[in-house]
């Protein structure tokens, strides 16, 4: 460590050091905007690493259009959801924290430049002497610039920590996408079976108006019992009833999608429809969809960053048993007036080396490696539950498949049985009793089909959940053709 009064020669020396370090530093400061670190580029989109892109745009810039009065497909409503869902927003800000957290750990590797000054009053007594030597005025300011040069790899973990966080909060974000996406999908589809159980009520209430009014034509000629006409417009009040019931379910369930995609479940819009008869196809190999499982899951490919962040800490942690050398450059000026006429400058070179500190980094790094076991453990366990999940939704999708057909052959012969049993009272072989047990059958068939092919296109979303792709539209298509996307 040198200091001294200013010399011309070494004066320029230091302001060039100084001015350069400053320059450097200066590099350091970017836009608001612009986070160091590949981010998702607005809440509605997935994170794809390493694809360079435009500003990002942030959701306060700007509004989503209205959805007043219009028909929106699937898609539609999904991307409605993505841009307007909160959660996607909450998830892209932790992604904008991370990268963030990122920016900090590489604001390290940047010198650091201080400028201080102070003015006070101080009355000095010799301790030999006792004399007053009187009150004097001191006036300083210093610039000084301290550069780290080495700290046993802190830095270099620290940053590949914080780049690691970083990985992970953009693969939760487009977890977070596919989480509302497939609630969209749930929401839809409910939406969907509420109209057609809404549709079976209104065909059930017209069967009943006709049952009723042909018992009261038989009991008018004779031929039945008031008791007929009694039964006949007992089903017809529950067939209302149902009906009503069928309404309030197309109500809700059309709030319950407006809420998923972000909106109000008052906003007025309507959905299109899909086919009625799903489109089967072969189901792919379970072992194969497992395998596909574990490569495409972000929340898999967030739990591996989280590794690799606990990796970083526990190298960070270990760092901190080697010293810390800087170096130190400043500039400055302290006189006993207010305009200052006496230079001071310094160059030197600093180490700092902790010799005990309580065993503090001891357990710093036992936790740390705790933490590392934690994290391995936590992605085996998540690794079994997706491959659970993935079974699971491949047999729920078998089986719909398979209710589809039974429900389609119950749907049939309800059918033909209560035209039977119509026909038959027409003729007066068979009583109001069995028309209307016959009614009761062929409505509760139709719900059944209803509800299998539900439960056929929830399984169908649920399975590509599972695997990771219910966002990759080109096989969406290619199951359900143009008119879902």
């Amino acid at each position: 460590m040198r200091r001294g009064p200013r010399h011309p020669i070494h004066f320029s020396l230091l302001m060039a050091l100084i001015a350069g370090l400053g320059l450097a530093s200066g590099c350091a400061f970017t836009s608001s905007r612009h986070l160091p670190g590949d981010i998702p580029l607005s809440p509605s989109s997935l994170y794809v690493p390493g694809s360079p892109g435009p500003e990002p745009v942030l959701a306060e810039d700007h509004q989503a259009p209205s959805v007043e009065g219009q028909v929106l497909t699937l898609a539609q409503c999904i991307e409605v959801a993505l841009e307007r869902n909160p959660e996607t927003r909450e998830s892209w800000q932790r992604a904008r924290s991370a990268a963030a957290g990122v920016g900090e750990a590489r604001s390290a590797y940047m010198p650091s430049v201080d400028l201080t000054a102070g003015a006070d009053r101080a009355d000095t007594v010799s301790l030999d002497s006792r004399e007053d030597t009187g009150a004097h005025d001191t006036v300083d300011a210093w610039f000084g610039v301290r550069y780290l040069l080495f700290d046993g790899g802190a830095r270099s973990a620290r940053l590949k920590g914080a780049e690691a966080d970083l990985l992970a909060a953009d693969f939760q974000h487009n977890a977070k996408l596919q989480d509302v996406a497939l609630r969209v999908e749930e929401a839809y589809y409910q939406l969907l079976a509420a109209r057609e159980f809404e549709r079976v009520a209104e065909e059930t209430v017209r069967q009943a108006k006709y049952h009723v009014e042909l018992a009261r034509a038989r009991h008018d000629c004779g031929l039945v019992s008031k008791s007929d006409v009694l039964k006949a417009e007992t089903e017809k009040a529950d067939a209302d009833l149902k009906l009503v019931q069928a309404r309030s379910r197309v109500r809700i369930a059309r709030g319950n999608l407006a809420n998923v995609m972000g909106l109000r479940p008052s906003e007025a819009f309507d959905v299109a429809e899909i086919p009625k008869g799903p489109h089967q196809r072969e189901i792919e190999d379970i072992n194969r969809l497992m395998a596909e499982a574990a490569r495409q899951r972000p929340e898999l490919r967030a739990a591996i960053s989280s590794i690799e962040s606990s990796r970083a800490r526990v190298k960070a942690a270990k760092a901190d048993y080697w010293p810390e050398i800087t170096l130190n450059t400043g500039y400055g000026r302290r006189d006993r007036s207010f305009i200052t006429d006496r230079d001071e400058w310094s160059v030197g070179i600093g180490l700092n080396l902790r010799l005990f500190d309580g065993l503090k980094r001891e357990y710093a790094i036992r936790r740390a490696k705790s933490d590392l076991a934690e994290t391995r453990a936590r992605y085996e366990r998540l690794l079994r539950g997706i491959e659970l999940e993935v079974w699971t939704a491949y047999s729920k999708l078998i089986e719909a498949g398979q209710a589809i057909e039974a429900a389609l052959a119950l749907v049939k012969s309800a059918e033909e049985s209560a035209r039977v049993a119509e026909g038959k009272y027409k003729n007066g072989t068979a009583s109001i009793i069995e028309v209307t047990d016959a009614q009761t059958a062929r409505t509760a068939a139709r719900v059944r089909l209803v509800q299998a092919r539900l439960d056929w296109y929830t399984a169908l979303a649920r399975l590509e959940r599972a695997v990771g792709r219910i966002l990759v539209k080109d096989k969406i298509k290619a199951v359900f053709g143009e008119n879902r996307y």
